[in-house]
């Protein structure tokens, strides 16, 4: 997990901020409790959000679902996204993620998984896929939902730090502030059906539609 959760790990095909540079540039945080009450406002809606789809495809039988179940998951989180930029983004992840899980646990399962998603034409939605892989290398569910919230906490900060909004020490403790209050969340989540996930940061939605009219970029999302 430790090595899953590293930056060097090799998922990435895109680098974005999931709406922080457009944010950043249409003057959306003046202040370090404006820019803390953005990372509070993500960090909620990567709880209301992505965690109801990661447990219900961590939930899934994989051995004997049905894989139509597994389509109505990806394609409930596909119709949820409003940027095509983070959905293309998301899918190059999915997919690079699946492969390198493969590579580092020689699984006939993961092989077995992946030939699902290619045969039923399903798409490589990360937050699902990486709900199958980690059902099927036998992290529980809860480790897993700790392991999704760090990287997504830390590629935000990781953000903070190329843009310039924050340096490494206040970045980092903005970092460390989410992991400590949010710990217990997480830890005590309880799985909702997929069909009842929300978003709840919807500014943070229109900033990632007006990046492309941001003139100068760092990130490509």
């Amino acid at each position: 997990m430790l090595q899953m959760g590293d930056s060097a790990f090799p998922v990435g095909g895109f680098a974005y901020s999931y709406g922080l540079e457009s944010a950043t540039k249409h003057g959306f945080f003046n202040d370090h409790y404006a820019l803390r009450q953005y990372l509070i406002t993500y960090s909620e809606q990567l709880i209301s959000f992505d965690f109801a789809f990661i447990s219900s495809a961590y939930n899934l039988d994989l051995t004997t679902s049905n894989p139509t179940i597994l389509k109505e998951i990806t394609e409930g989180y596909e119709s949820m996204l409003l940027n095509p930029q983070v959905m293309k983004a998301n899918l190059v992840i999915g997919k690079n993620w699946m492969k390198i899980c493969k590579q580092l646990n020689q699984s006939i399962l993961l092989e077995q998984l992946d030939m699902v998603f290619l045969e039923e034409k399903i798409q490589y939605v990360f937050p699902v896929v990486f709900a199958c892989t980690m059902q099927l290398v036998n992290i529980q569910l809860q480790k897993a939902l700790n392991l999704f919230f760090y990287m997504a906490i830390r590629d935000q900060i990781s953000a903070l730090i190329r843009l310039g909004i924050a340096g490494p020490a206040r970045a980092h403790a903005e970092l460390h502030f989410l992991l400590k209050n949010f710990s217990n969340r997480i830890e005590t989540y309880i799985p909702i059906p997929f069909h009842e996930a929300y978003k709840s940061a919807y500014l943070m939605e229109i900033s990632q539609l007006k990046h492309e009219k941001v003139y100068s970029k760092l990130f490509q999302n």
